[in-house]
């Protein structure tokens, strides 16, 4: 597998790069953002992302100007992701940032920094808003709602209930904007992991065709019906070994501006199974990119609590491999993380990953202007 740490051969890769935005409303910031995301994707550097890096760390919340990782380095990751989960009861809160004020905040001071942000959504099942998107009520007992996808395509009640969800998140989009008042584009992906089986829109619980229509009636309801125009769309997976698994719900060209997919690490992979399994799938992720002309990324990364002397040398770094625009790890909280934290031991080999010139921080994409 070509990691940063091996012969790259992207001085061999056309540098070419079409913008033809799923929206063709979207701003000049959002197509600035498309292209520049497009044209690292196409260099030799991978940006290093880091979910939640500044509303959750392993002390709780501090300031949105603080960081785990920028009291281990003095700067931020390069990309920035947040979840707008349970955003759609309108309550104020979401499900693992806190209040949507404090999101809000963070991504404007994200774009301050000039780093990209991108968005997934752990939305609710919209049958009964008191069971989460695995069915869970906040006890933990699941209930089997049948086919919920297909209830929000055909169902009146239900596709109302999902379509004033769409309501809220469009004026969230539309409250992103700088302190100059010009609109923060953001990537958006919703949906996510749709080739498992675990949340109401996976493999199980809905058929491709479903998914498909799903996910057009959102991308068209927020851009052409509320005028969202500041979101990139993003196709997500979760681990997947054959191109057809990859594609099998994929909304179509239209419909999206990048690919990506999530591969989370564990105990049960042996350094070797880990280096191929992750290879397998990088190669499926990277080469459906090449197909589709689409630029492409790791979304969710890392492995829970890691324990491996020089972890981000020898294990992370196989995900930053070439053709990738980032790889994001998830987020840090008191009980559990995924990147490294000013008491980590493993805090020394971080910083030595991040030493490699190829991957790229804060202080390196703010130097690329990726907004204008």
């Amino acid at each position: 597998m070509n990691t940063l740490f091996s012969t790259s051969s992207h001085a061999k890769r056309s540098k070419q790069i079409w913008l033809n935005p799923s929206n063709r409303y979207a701003t000049h910031n959002t197509r600035n953002l498309l292209y520049h995301l497009q044209k690292i994707g196409k260099s030799a550097s991978v940006i290093l992302g880091h979910q939640s890096t500044n509303t959750l760390t392993r002390s709780g919340f501090l300031t949105i100007a603080d960081s785990d990782i920028k009291r281990v380095c003095g700067q931020f990751p390069g990309m920035v992701s947040y979840d707008l989960g349970w955003m759609e009861l309108n309550n104020g809160k979401v499900w693992l940032d806190g209040t949507v004020d404090r999101l809000i905040a963070a991504i404007k001071y994200c774009r301050k920094l000039g780093l990209p942000v991108c968005l997934s959504w752990h939305t609710r099942n919209p049958i009964d808003v008191a069971h989460d998107q695995k069915n869970r009520t906040a006890a933990g007992k699941v209930k089997d709602f049948g086919n919920t996808v297909e209830q929000v395509l055909t169902d009146a009640r239900v596709k109302n209930v999902y379509l004033s969800w769409l309501d809220v998140l469009a004026d969230f989009f539309g409250q992103l904007v700088d302190e100059t008042g010009h609109d923060i584009p953001v990537l958006f992906r919703p949906f996510h992991e749709c080739s498992g089986h675990w949340f109401w829109w996976g493999s199980k619980q809905c058929s491709s065709e479903e998914y498909i229509r799903l996910y057009r009636l959102t991308h068209d309801y927020l851009t052409k019906e509320k005028g969202v125009d500041n979101v990139l769309w993003v196709y997500n997976t979760d681990k997947v070994y054959k191109v057809s698994d990859f594609k099998e719900r994929y909304p179509g060209n239209q419909y999206i501006d990048l690919l990506s997919m999530d591969f989370y690490d564990s105990p049960k992979f042996s350094p070797t199974d880990f280096q191929q399994a992750l290879s397998k799938s990088l190669h499926v992720l990277t080469s459906s990119a090449k197909e589709l002309d689409k630029g492409c990324f790791i979304a969710e990364c890392g492995r829970k609590n890691y324990q491996e002397q020089l972890y981000f040398t020898t294990r992370a770094a196989q995900y930053f491999a070439e053709d990738l625009i980032a790889c994001s790890f998830w987020a840090n909280t008191p009980k559990n993380y995924y990147m490294s934290f000013p008491s980590d031991p493993n805090k020394e080999d971080f910083l030595a990953l991040i030493d490699n010139a190829l991957i790229l921080m804060e202080k390196d994409v703010r130097m690329l202007n990726i907004f204008s």
